[in-house]
Parts: C-alpha cells; sequence; structure tokens
C-alpha cells in the first residue's frame, strides 16, 4: 500500500496550486505564500488577500535582486523571501512572508510542486 502525503488533490491547476500553497503555507508557519507573475499579479494564493497583493506585486522586483527598494505597507518590516522558477519559457515567482527556520527548505519543496502541477499537461 502506498501512502499518499497530500491531504487534498485536485485535477484543475489552479485549485491545485491553492493546496499546494495553503500545505506549505501551514506547514512552514508562513503569514503568506503567492505564486505571482512577472506583472506582479497573484496566480494563486494563502493568507489574507491584502498582504497576499502586496506581495505578489514586489515579488518580480525582489525576484530580479531589486533589494533596495522599500516594502509596501503591510510588508514592511516582514521577512520575504522570494524564489523565481520558470515553466516554459515564463518568470513566476514564489514569495512568502514570515516563516519558520525550514522556510527555506519548504520553499524548494514547494517549488517543485508548483511546477509540476504547472507541467503536467
Amino acid at each position: 500500500m502506498q501512502f499518499e502525503r497530500r491531504a487534498h488533490r485536485s485535477s484543475e491547476s489552479p485549485m491545485a496550486l491553492r493546496f499546494q500553497l495553503e500545505s506549505t503555507k501551514d506547514r512552514g508557519r508562513l503569514e503568506a505564500l503567492v505564486l505571482a507573475n512577472d506583472e506582479g499579479l497573484a496566480l494563486a494564493s494563502a493568507g489574507e488577500g491584502a498582504v497576499c497583493a502586496e506581495l505578489a506585486a514586489i515579488a518580480p522586483f525582489l525576484g530580479r535582486g531589486h533589494f533596495g527598494m522599500p516594502l509596501p505597507p503591510m510588508l514592511r518590516g516582514a521577512e520575504v523571501a522570494v524564489r523565481p522558477l520558470l515553466v516554459h519559457g515564463v518568470p513566476l515567482y514564489l514569495a512568502s512572508v514570515g516563516g519558520s527556520v525550514a522556510r527555506d527548505a519548504l520553499l524548494v519543496s514547494s517549488l517543485r510542486g508548483v511546477e509540476r502541477i504547472l507541467t503536467r499537461n
């Protein structure tokens, strides 16, 4: 018998992405987790809507190494991490706020899940 580690599954990509981000957010004790496109729009998110919108808006800038810019009001003083990825040549950004010491490992794992979901068809 094979053990299924995922509590929720979906064959629909938007729902599968949401489940992926929610699971990572909960396991990592993150305040918010967002998958953003290069225009700063959230493609999927887990967390409070306004925080996710601000996080998505700055993710492309931080993902491209623009670290000198001030953070938006809801993110000031927070620990923000951004991991870039390319899916079918399209730049995307997995961005998080807050988290435990295992945050970086969980983000790497979540990146693999996001890539698997977006490239499965």
